[in-house]
C-alpha cells in the first residue's frame, strides 16, 4: 500500500496554471454556458494549459484505475490545511473524483456521482479574511450554495482570482458565468 501524497497550499497557489486548469475544469459538474453550450472544461481549455500528463501525475492516475477502482485510490493526493475556528479542510484528489471534507465530515464531491451545494456562501466568504483566504475560498467554491444576490457579489471576486491564475481578462465573463451556473440555486 502506498503512502498518501500530501500537497501544501503553496504548491497549488494561484500562479500554478496546471493545477487551476485541472481544478476548474473538473470541479463544476453542473456548469454550462447555455448560449454557447460550453462546459467549464471547454472554456478552461481555451485559456489555461490543460496538461493531461501533469493531471495524471497529480491525481496518481494509472491505466485501469477507473475500471478497477471506479477512479478512487486508497492513498490519494491530499491537501490538509487549517481553517478558522479550528476546522481543517481536507481535499482528496482521486483520478476519478475530488472529495471535500471539513474535519471528518464529507462536504461533497465533484466526480460522476457529484454532491455539491453543501456549503453556505456566507461561510465561504468568511474565509477571505484569513491569510490564505482567497485561495481557500477558491478551493471550496465548488461546494458553495449560491443565491442570485450572492452571484452578483461573486462576479468581481472571480475576476480578481482569475487574473491571479493567469487567465486573460477577455475570458473572464464566459468563465464567470459558466462557473456561476454550476453553483446557482
Amino acid at each position: 500500500m502506498s503512502a498518501r501524497r500530501m500537497v501544501r497550499l503553496e504548491e497549488i497557489d494561484f500562479p500554478n496554471a496546471h493545477f487551476w486548469a485541472y481544478f476548474l475544469s473538473t470541479s463544476y459538474p453542473n456548469a454550462l454556458l447555455e448560449e454557447t453550450d460550453q462546459t467549464m472544461y471547454d472554456i478552461v481549455g481555451q485559456v489555461l494549459p490543460v496538461d493531461v500528463r501533469w493531471t495524471d501525475a497529480f491525481t496518481q492516475y494509472y491505466d485501469g484505475v477507473i475500471e478497477e477502482r471506479d477512479g478512487y485510490l486508497d492513498a490519494p493526493t491530499t491537501l490538509e490545511t487549517p481553517l478558522d475556528g479550528g476546522d481543517t479542510l481536507k481535499i482528496e484528489f482521486h483520478p476519478g473524483d475530488t472529495l471535500f471534507f471539513l474535519g471528518d465530515t464529507e462536504l461533497g464531491s465533484t466526480g460522476p456521482h457529484h454532491r455539491t451545494g453543501t456549503l453556505p456562501y456566507n461561510r465561504l466568504r468568511s474565509l477571505l479574511s484569513l491569510p490564505d483566504g482567497p485561495l481557500l475560498f477558491q478551493l471550496l467554491l465548488p461546494m458553495a450554495r449560491l443565491t442570485p444576490e450572492e452571484a452578483v457579489e461573486l462576479r468581481p471576486l472571480l475576476g480578481e482570482h482569475f487574473t491571479a491564475m493567469g487567465i486573460p481578462p477577455p475570458s473572464h465573463p464566459a468563465l464567470t458565468e459558466c462557473l456561476i451556473s454550476g453553483l446557482a440555486d
